[in-house]
């Protein structure tokens, strides 16, 4: 088909010229140069099209190959994650294309081989097709009953409630159109924390568990033991890098606050321009875990589970987050390893328990005896792990949401106002 097409090209543009040449006679040695020309050009642009298509070919025949990775040449059963849409501006959601999103995952011999694809035409095949709802159209959807009773709609989100276009949400064509969910909520079907991070064990053994907590998961022990750090540097006490001036959570009120009792710097567009970091990145989070005792972890809207990368950046870096949000942070993060502003009556309150730590090291140190046990995964990949096994496993009963939005935005999963006593 692709020879037919391209040669029709040739054929049709030959006729043309041949058509001017018969017009005009005396004038054949130029038009046979000019068609020479043409025909030159689309020659080579037939040459390149099909030397495209024979990558394309070659890049899918290696992916057929990588199917098949067992040296009894065994064929393991294979299970494919088609990308329906982009993330954002990329399209392999982050995670890559084909086997790479499941390179970490423990598996053992034997069990099925997931792979991802943007290649719609494999729709049929794919046992599970990912939407992200922020770049879902509702003209450029498979229609619901294209689904074969072995597949999943995954709903796949990292953005808050407070930022989702719910009237979208709750067009027709999405009552009972998703049957999986994906996000970092921790009642989705696969809790997803790539973009943000997690804490996890730094030795993994059945006495340690990951955060975030689950249902039923124990409650661990902190380690007692002294954790030393140099504090020479850190004699500065609140930092906070913000570009987002105005928020649903009001953080920036509370900032505002919390700066009349203790001095706060802050960093970025909202900042007055007085503090710059050096340089921007982790380089910049750095900086601000050598020379600052605390850092605000302020989320722009309190919804519950919404816990993003602001927590985790500065305990990679050796600050004590404070945070503020909609979640139970203590599902997320070891004990004393943070300092929760509702915790607090007010502002002043606050300010007061950071004082104590400003002025005490010992007591500052023991928000740091997480560092025994546990450390940062800045990128957590076991979200497409338990996609995975999820639709590895026969045994997964069927589901469907009913009404996706009401799931996402309704009953218990409302975002809190943010508290009078504190903004």
């Amino acid at each position: 088909m692709t020879y037919y097409r391209h040669w029709t090209v040739i054929e049709r543009l030959s006729s043309l010229l041949s058509s001017k040449q018969t017009n005009c006679p005396s004038r054949i040695p130029s038009y046979w140069m000019v068609s020479s020309f043409f025909i030159t050009i689309v020659f080579l642009y037939y040459l390149l099209l099909a030397y495209w298509d024979h990558k394309l070919l070659f890049h899918q025949s290696q992916q057929q190959a990588a199917l098949i990775i067992n040296p009894c040449t065994t064929v393991r059963p294979k299970i494919i994650i088609l990308y329906w849409t982009k993330y954002f501006r990329t399209i392999d959601f982050e995670y890559g294309l084909g086997r790479t999103p499941f390179a970490r995952c423990n598996s053992s011999r034997g069990d099925p081989i997931c792979l991802t694809t943007m290649d719609r035409g494999l729709l049929n095949e794919s046992d599970a097709i990912i939407f992200h709802a922020r770049d879902m159209k509702e003209n450029d959807l498979p229609q619901p009953e294209w689904r074969l009773p072995h597949q999943n709609f995954v709903f796949f989100f990292h953005e808050s409630p407070a930022h989702t276009d719910l009237n979208m949400l709750k067009l027709p064509v999405f009552r009972n159109y998703f049957n999986r969910t994906m996000t970092y909520r921790r009642d989705s079907d696969v809790v997803d924390l790539h973009p943000y991070g997690r804490i996890k064990c730094i030795d993994p053994s059945p006495s340690c568990f990951d955060f975030p907590k689950l249902n039923g998961t124990p409650v661990e022990e902190i380690p007692t033991v002294p954790f030393s750090m140099d504090l020479k540097l850190k004699n500065k006490t609140v930092a906070w890098l913000v570009s987002n001036c105005r928020t649903d959570s009001q953080r920036e009120s509370l900032v505002r606050n919390l700066s009349l009792f203790i001095p706060v710097d802050i960093y970025g567009f909202c900042g007055n321009g007085s503090h710059h970091c050096p340089a921007s990145g982790a380089e910049c989070d750095r900086f601000l875990g050598q020379n600052y005792r605390f850092y605000l972890s302020f989320e722009n809207s309190l919804c519950p589970d919404y816990i993003t990368e602001k927590l985790y950046r500065p305990m990679a870096h050796d600050s004590v987050p404070v945070v503020y949000g909609g979640s139970d942070y203590s599902s997320y993060l070891p004990a004393g390893s943070y300092v929760d502003a509702m915790d607090f009556h007010s502002p002043q309150n606050l300010a007061e328990h950071l004082k104590k730590r400003m002025s005490d090291d010992e007591l500052y140190l023991k928000h740091f005896r997480w560092r025994k046990k546990y450390v940062v995964d800045p990128a957590p990949v076991d979200g497409m792990c338990q996609l995975c096994r999820l639709l590895s496993d026969t045994k997964t009963e069927s589901k469907t949401y009913p009404d996706i939005a009401e799931w996402w935005h309704g009953g218990h999963h409302t975002c809190l106002t943010p508290p009078p006593s504190l903004v």
